[in-house]
């Protein structure tokens, strides 16, 4: 070990060679013996041993050090002091990248403005969008996910990068679907006040928000077991930011409880998962109610369909569930008639034979 003289005795630190999480524990050694270390199960620690001509221990056990709470605020003072001076020494001979490696320490630390001037962000500091917005990453899956390594400026500046403070569930998704959709880059919100990367930061919950629908058809309630919501279908939707327009056609919009409360269907997307947007589906003890999730996921796909179906047949095809795992039906033809309510009431093999017909009739009226 190397050790570091200073004014209250000698340190070693830990963690210094690689970046290795925040390392903010240490142990206290007075004339050789241990006499404070802190209640956690981590190995990696700073060493530090008092000088002994300064600091005493309480007798008679020697066990602890006498002012104990005003000796711990001095050595960690001291301590940040000399992470600091070695931060600042390592800065002059490491690359850029290998430095901001040590951005968990250099938070933990008080030291994010000795990023200020460095070339190239931390990945901590940025997030990319990956996946279809939702209110619960608990629940659902994350969108989002760090770069996997640090960016510099001018990449920083081809991709632009942006930052949404939006609840979902209360502001709606529209920020973020057109982040996602202009592949922006968001701000953490984790650098010095100093950063260089502040100026290039758009906010874009100081602007305002404006969501259009193209060629709306119509109206739809959806009523659901958890979710019951207005939905407008149409061919697109154009969210307006500032100047800039983008238009979607593939992903639906949940615009949030504050706002219009409703969803906005475009005719590219057949699915449920905006549900993930109004809702967490927990109950009241905070348990994801995972069958009510799927019985309204698959209410809300048929109510898309008898939506937008251009005619019957094409609707039926839309519903119909994938029969793989039933060999004896490959390649067969059936007759299905529905009844008032849209359920099955009886179903009849096709071309019909003698002898062969198959129905449901009896099953369906007991």
């Amino acid at each position: 070990m190397s050790f570091v003289d200073t004014e209250i005795g000698a340190i070693y630190l830990h963690g210094m060679d690689q970046p290795n999480g925040a390392q903010y524990e240490f142990d206290v050694y007075l004339q050789g013996l241990p006499i404070y270390t802190p209640h956690s199960y981590t190995s990696h620690r700073h060493i530090i041993h008092l000088d002994s001509s300064r600091f005493h221990a309480r007798l008679p056990d020697r066990d602890k050090l006498v002012d104990e709470a005003d000796v711990i605020k001095r050595i960690k003072a001291v301590l940040a002091q000399t992470i600091e001076q070695r931060f600042i020494r390592m800065k002059a001979t490491v690359s850029a990248e290998a430095f901001v490696g040590f951005y968990e320490m250099l938070r933990h630390w008080e030291l994010l403005k000795l990023l200020n001037d460095v070339h190239v962000v931390p990945p901590e500091a940025l997030r990319e969008i990956i996946a279809y917005p939702v209110c619960d990453t608990e629940v659902f899956d994350n969108f989002e996910q760090r770069p996997e390594k640090a960016m510099t400026r001018a990449e920083i500046m081809a991709r632009g990068i942006v930052s949404i403070d939006d609840d979902i569930k209360q502001n709606g998704a529209g920020r973020y679907l057109f982040a996602w959709n202009r592949d922006y880059l968001l701000y953490h919100g984790t650098l010095d006040k100093g950063h260089w990367l502040h100026s290039l930061v758009r906010h874009l919950n100081d602007e305002e928000l404006v969501i259009e629908t193209v060629n709306e058809s119509h109206q739809a309630q959806f009523q659901g077991d958890w979710c019951w919501v207005g939905v407008r279908f149409c061919e697109a939707y154009r969210i307006r930011l500032g100047q800039d327009v983008v238009e979607i056609t593939g992903e639906a919009c949940y615009q949030g409880q504050e706002n219009a409360d409703d969803i906005i269907m475009p005719k590219g997307d057949c699915s449920a998962q905006v549900l993930q947007q109004m809702a967490s589906f927990r109950s009241e003890y905070d348990e994801f109610q995972e069958s009510t999730f799927e019985s309204d996921s698959d209410a809300f796909v048929a109510f898309v369909v008898a939506n937008t179906a251009s005619d019957p047949a094409n609707a039926m095809q839309r519903l119909l569930p994938n029969f793989c795992g039933c060999p004896a039906l490959y390649g067969k033809a059936f007759v299905v008639e529905l009844d008032q309510q849209g359920k099955p009431a009886s179903v009849t093999a096709f071309p019909v034979q003698s002898g062969q017909t198959q129905t449901l009739e009896a099953g369906m009226s007991s």
